[in-house]
């Protein structure tokens, strides 16, 4: 029987520019997917289904302490894996604008999340509730029963 079982966690991540008042991110939400013999396409002897998604609000991110709506920033995304496999591909996107009086744009296709941090998306002014989705591919039963694990971190930098 194959019983895989998949955890991501999500962490926050502040970055304060130029000493000024602090933009911060808030992350909400983590995920688990446990992949078993159900999770073959089709019966034993079959492999399984190659990705798979988390619900479309699975993590919400809040920024706040913008100055004004105006006040812009970045947030930027990256991954540390804890056990994990070479094979698998974490992908991120935005599915919503969250509520607030600033802007929000971009992030709103699948992006892949590396180890280095790399830009997601952008906005200005204070974001609460930016609900994330996430996907994970390259699952087969090529590998090995295990929980692997990796954590998300999303950090935001003021651009202002």
């Amino acid at each position: 029987m194959i019983r895989t079982r998949l955890i991501i966690c999500v962490i926050l991540g502040v970055l304060v520019a130029n000493g000024a008042a602090a933009i911060s991110v808030n992350a909400v939400g983590s995920w688990s997917r446990t992949v078993a013999a159900s999770d073959l396409v089709a019966r034993a002897g079959s492999d399984l289904h190659s990705s798979y998604e988390s619900a479309a609000a699975q993590v919400s991110l809040y920024i706040s302490g913008a100055t004004d709506k105006d006040d812009a920033w970045r947030v930027d995304v990256s991954k540390t894996n804890g056990t994990w496999s070479g094979a698998f591909h974490l992908f991120v996107r935005r599915t919503g604008n969250g509520d607030g009086a600033g802007s929000i744009s971009g992030g709103a296709t699948y992006q892949e999340i590396g180890s280095m941090a790399t830009a997601f998306f952008s906005g200005a002014g204070d974001r609460t509730s930016i609900p994330l989705q996430l996907e994970l591919s390259g699952m087969s039963v090529q590998a090995s029963p295990n929980t692997y694990s990796t954590t998300v971190t999303y950090t935001v930098v003021d651009t202002l």
